[in-house]
Protein backbone atom coordinates (compact mmCIF):
# COMPACT_ATOMS: atom_id res chain seq x y z
CA UNK A 1 0.00 0.00 0.00
CA UNK A 2 1.55 3.69 -1.09
CA UNK A 3 1.88 6.00 1.53
CA UNK A 4 2.09 8.97 -1.17
CA UNK A 5 -1.30 10.93 -1.21
CA UNK A 6 -3.82 11.05 -3.98
CA UNK A 7 -3.05 15.14 -5.12
CA UNK A 8 -6.82 15.03 -6.20
CA UNK A 9 -7.99 14.59 -2.96
CA UNK A 10 -6.16 17.09 -2.11
CA UNK A 11 -9.08 19.76 -2.60
CA UNK A 12 -11.76 17.65 -0.53
CA UNK A 13 -11.57 18.42 3.01
CA UNK A 14 -11.27 15.46 5.35
CA UNK A 15 -13.31 15.22 8.25
CA UNK A 16 -12.71 12.63 10.88
CA UNK A 17 -15.14 12.90 13.59
CA UNK A 18 -15.32 13.28 17.73
CA UNK A 19 -16.13 9.22 17.57
CA UNK A 20 -12.80 7.77 15.51
CA UNK A 21 -10.09 6.22 17.63
CA UNK A 22 -7.15 6.57 15.30
CA UNK A 23 -3.62 4.47 16.16
CA UNK A 24 -1.28 4.90 13.55
CA UNK A 25 0.12 7.86 11.31
CA UNK A 26 -2.65 10.05 8.81
CA UNK A 27 -0.36 11.55 5.91
CA UNK A 28 -2.24 13.80 2.83
CA UNK A 29 -1.48 16.56 1.52
CA UNK A 30 -5.12 18.37 1.88
CA UNK A 31 -7.15 19.42 4.80
CA UNK A 32 -7.62 17.66 7.67
CA UNK A 33 -10.76 18.20 10.53
CA UNK A 34 -10.07 16.18 13.03
CA UNK A 35 -12.27 15.70 16.05
CA UNK A 36 -11.75 12.05 17.63
CA UNK A 37 -8.57 10.52 19.35
CA UNK A 38 -5.36 9.82 17.54
CA UNK A 39 -2.10 8.44 18.82
CA UNK A 40 0.09 9.07 16.13
CA UNK A 41 1.23 11.26 13.61
CA UNK A 42 -0.04 14.11 11.04
CA UNK A 43 1.30 15.01 7.98
CA UNK A 44 -1.34 17.73 5.97
CA UNK A 45 -1.61 20.65 4.16
CA UNK A 46 -3.91 22.01 6.63
CA UNK A 47 -5.01 20.99 9.99
CA UNK A 48 -7.83 21.63 12.55
CA UNK A 49 -8.04 20.28 15.77
CA UNK A 50 -11.68 20.48 17.11
CA UNK A 51 -12.34 21.42 20.43
CA UNK A 52 -13.32 17.69 22.04
CA UNK A 53 -10.03 16.16 20.06
CA UNK A 54 -7.43 14.50 21.70
CA UNK A 55 -3.87 14.10 19.91
CA UNK A 56 -1.07 12.28 21.03
CA UNK A 57 2.12 12.76 18.48
CA UNK A 58 3.59 14.82 15.76
CA UNK A 59 2.08 17.33 13.31
CA UNK A 60 3.59 18.83 10.12
CA UNK A 61 1.37 21.16 8.30
CA UNK A 62 1.26 24.02 6.27
CA UNK A 63 -1.22 25.40 9.04
CA UNK A 64 -1.97 24.44 12.27
CA UNK A 65 -5.16 25.62 14.14
CA UNK A 66 -5.70 23.78 17.52
CA UNK A 67 -9.21 24.26 19.57
CA UNK A 68 -8.86 20.88 21.74
CA UNK A 69 -5.60 19.10 23.38
CA UNK A 70 -1.89 17.94 21.84
CA UNK A 71 0.15 16.40 23.40
CA UNK A 72 3.68 16.28 20.67
CA UNK A 73 5.39 18.50 18.48
CA UNK A 74 3.54 20.95 15.81
CA UNK A 75 6.30 21.96 12.81
CA UNK A 76 4.47 24.55 10.15
CA UNK A 77 4.54 27.51 8.87
CA UNK A 78 1.10 29.20 10.35
CA UNK A 79 0.39 27.95 13.59
CA UNK A 80 -3.12 29.35 15.49
CA UNK A 81 -3.76 28.54 19.03
CA UNK A 82 -7.35 28.92 20.11
CA UNK A 83 -8.90 29.74 23.63
CA UNK A 84 -9.78 26.25 24.44
CA UNK A 85 -6.13 24.61 23.22
CA UNK A 86 -4.15 22.44 25.64
CA UNK A 87 -0.59 22.40 23.67
CA UNK A 88 2.16 20.10 25.49
CA UNK A 89 5.34 19.73 23.32
CA UNK A 90 7.50 22.14 20.99
CA UNK A 91 6.05 24.46 18.63
CA UNK A 92 8.43 25.46 15.58
CA UNK A 93 6.37 27.94 13.54
CA UNK A 94 6.95 30.73 10.95
CA UNK A 95 4.32 32.62 12.42
CA UNK A 96 2.22 32.19 15.59
CA UNK A 97 -0.80 33.48 16.81
CA UNK A 98 -2.20 32.76 20.78
CA UNK A 99 -6.04 33.53 21.59
CA UNK A 100 -6.41 34.50 25.66
CA UNK A 101 -6.63 31.32 27.70
CA UNK A 102 -4.86 29.15 25.46
CA UNK A 103 -2.65 26.85 27.73
CA UNK A 104 0.72 25.98 26.60
CA UNK A 105 3.66 23.59 27.83
CA UNK A 106 6.69 23.52 26.02
CA UNK A 107 8.99 25.18 24.04
CA UNK A 108 8.68 27.26 21.42
CA UNK A 109 11.19 28.02 18.19
CA UNK A 110 10.72 30.29 15.28
CA UNK A 111 12.27 29.51 12.08
CA UNK A 112 12.62 30.63 8.49
CA UNK A 113 11.13 27.12 7.55
CA UNK A 114 9.97 25.09 10.28
CA UNK A 115 8.83 22.34 7.89
CA UNK A 116 12.32 21.57 6.69
CA UNK A 117 14.46 18.95 9.40
CA UNK A 118 13.54 18.54 12.87
CA UNK A 119 16.71 19.98 13.69
CA UNK A 120 16.14 23.59 12.95
CA UNK A 121 19.07 26.09 12.65
CA UNK A 122 22.20 24.92 13.82
CA UNK A 123 22.91 26.34 17.07
CA UNK A 124 19.50 27.54 17.66
CA UNK A 125 17.98 26.59 20.87
CA UNK A 126 14.10 27.09 21.65
CA UNK A 127 13.03 29.45 24.80
CA UNK A 128 11.16 27.00 26.90
CA UNK A 129 7.25 28.46 27.56
CA UNK A 130 5.16 26.98 30.13
CA UNK A 131 1.66 29.23 30.28
CA UNK A 132 -1.36 30.21 30.54
CA UNK A 133 -2.18 33.40 27.79
CA UNK A 134 -4.56 36.26 28.79
CA UNK A 135 -5.10 39.73 27.71
CA UNK A 136 -8.40 40.41 29.16
CA UNK A 137 -8.66 42.82 32.11
CA UNK A 138 -9.05 41.22 35.70
CA UNK A 139 -7.94 38.31 34.73
CA UNK A 140 -5.41 35.64 36.06
CA UNK A 141 -2.10 34.59 34.50
CA UNK A 142 0.83 35.62 32.19
CA UNK A 143 0.88 36.76 28.76
CA UNK A 144 4.24 35.44 26.51
CA UNK A 145 5.54 36.33 23.63
CA UNK A 146 6.02 33.76 20.98
CA UNK A 147 9.76 34.63 20.64
CA UNK A 148 10.78 34.34 24.24
CA UNK A 149 13.91 33.99 25.02
CA UNK A 150 13.43 32.90 28.85
CA UNK A 151 11.59 31.20 30.74
CA UNK A 152 7.91 32.47 31.54
CA UNK A 153 7.46 33.25 35.16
Amino acid sequence: MSTTPNRSAANTPSIIGGDVQLKGNLVTTGEVQFDGRMEGDLHCGSLTIGESAEVTGSVVAETVIIHGKLKGTIRARRVRLERTAKVVGDVWHEIISIEAGAHIEGTFMHVDNPLESATGRPGSKPATVGVSVETAPGVTGTTTPARATTPAS
